[in-house]
C-alpha cells in the first residue's frame, strides 16, 4: 500500500510539473512580429537585435524582426496580421488609420520634440538653394508613400504651379532614406528628399558625410513617425507592448538602444495630430 501511495504521489507531482511546463510553454509561445521600413537605417541592425532582446527579456513574448522592402508592404502586413507592431512613416500610419487597421502604440521623442522634417539635400559645392532649383535634374525619392521622401516634396512642387510628372529629368525611388543619402554623396543623383532624423543618424555614423552634403531646404515640420500596432491585437497584448516601449529609458539596455537611435524616450500618444499629412495627401489625390 505504501508503494502505491508513493507511486500515486509521484504521479501527481509529475502531472503537476508537466501541467506547469505546458502552461509556461504556452505563455512563451506568442510570437510578436516587429516590422521596420526605410524610416530606419539598415546599418543599425545590431541595435534592432538588441531591441528584440530587450522586448523578449522583459516580457513573455518571442519577438521576430522583419524589414519591409516598401512602405506598402508594411501596410499589407499589418492589414493581414503578418506584423503585430511596426515602426512606420507618419503617412503610413494615416493610411492604416483610415482603414482602421492600426492604432498608435508609442511616440518617439527626439531632442525633446515629436516633430521631424523633409530635408532636401545636395552636395555642398552645388548651387541649389531650394527644392524648385532641381527642375530638370536627377532626383531621389525614398518611397511613394513616404511623407518626407515623396509626399511633401511632391506637394510643394505642385503647389508652386509646376507639373510634377515632368518636373525632374529623372526621378528614382531608393526605398531607403540611407540609400537616398548615399546616392547624393556618390553623385548618382543631383539631390534627394530625406527624413531629417535619418539624416542625423546617418551623419552620426558617417561624420565625414556632413562635409560633402548640405541641406538645401527643410520642409515641415511633421508629426514624427510612430510605433503602431495592428488594430485586432488583443488589448492585453497592446498594453504589455506599450509598457515595454514606455519604460525603455528606465532600463540599462533600453537606454543604450535609445542612445544609438538618437531617441530620448517613447511616450504614450496624446495630442499628436497628423492633419498636415492628411492635407497634403488629400491635395495630391485631387491633383493627380
Amino acid at each position: 500500500m505504501k508503494n502505491d501511495k508513493k507511486s500515486s504521489i509521484s504521479g501527481k507531482i509529475f502531472t503537476s510539473i508537466l501541467l506547469i511546463l505546458v502552461i509556461f510553454s504556452g505563455l512563451y509561445a506568442k510570437t510578436i512580429t516587429f516590422s521596420f521600413t526605410g524610416t530606419t537605417l539598415k546599418e543599425d541592425l545590431k541595435t534592432y537585435l538588441q531591441w528584440q532582446k530587450y522586448l523578449e527579456d522583459n516580457s513573455l513574448f518571442k519577438v521576430k524582426i522583419k524589414f519591409a522592402r516598401t512602405y506598402s508592404e508594411v501596410i499589407s502586413n499589418i492589414k493581414e496580421s503578418k506584423s503585430d507592431i511596426a515602426y512606420v512613416c507618419s503617412s503610413t500610419y494615416t493610411l492604416l488609420k483610415d482603414t482602421k487597421n492600426a492604432n498608435l502604440l508609442a511616440i518617439p521623442i527626439i531632442n525633446g520634440d515629436d516633430k521631424y522634417y523633409a530635408d532636401i539635400i545636395a552636395l555642398r559645392d552645388s548651387n541649389y538653394k531650394s527644392l524648385l532649383d532641381f527642375k530638370g535634374k536627377i532626383f531621389a525619392f525614398t518611397d511613394p508613400d513616404s511623407t518626407s521622401g515623396s509626399i511633401s516634396p511632391t506637394y510643394n512642387i505642385i503647389k508652386s504651379g509646376n507639373s510634377f510628372p515632368n518636373f525632374f529629368r529623372k526621378l528614382i525611388y531608393t526605398y531607403d532614406h540611407g540609400e537616398s543619402i548615399k546616392a547624393v554623396i556618390d553623385g548618382f543623383v543631383d539631390g534627394a528628399s530625406v527624413d531629417s532624423l535619418v539624416l542625423t543618424q546617418y551623419v552620426k555614423k558617417h561624420p565625414q558625410a556632413i562635409k560633402k552634403l548640405k541641406i538645401v531646404q527643410k520642409l515641415g515640420p511633421f508629426t514624427i513617425s510612430p510605433i503602431v500596432a495592428r488594430s485586432n491585437l488583443s488589448q492585453s497584448e497592446f498594453k504589455k507592448l506599450q509598457n515595454l516601449f514606455l519604460n525603455m529609458h528606465n532600463t540599462k539596455i533600453g537606454k543604450e538602444i535609445l542612445k544609438h537611435l538618437n531617441i530620448d524616450k517613447f511616450e504614450k500618444p496624446s495630442s499628436q495630430t497628423y492633419d498636415k499629412i492628411y492635407k497634403m495627401t488629400n491635395f495630391l489625390k485631387d491633383n493627380k
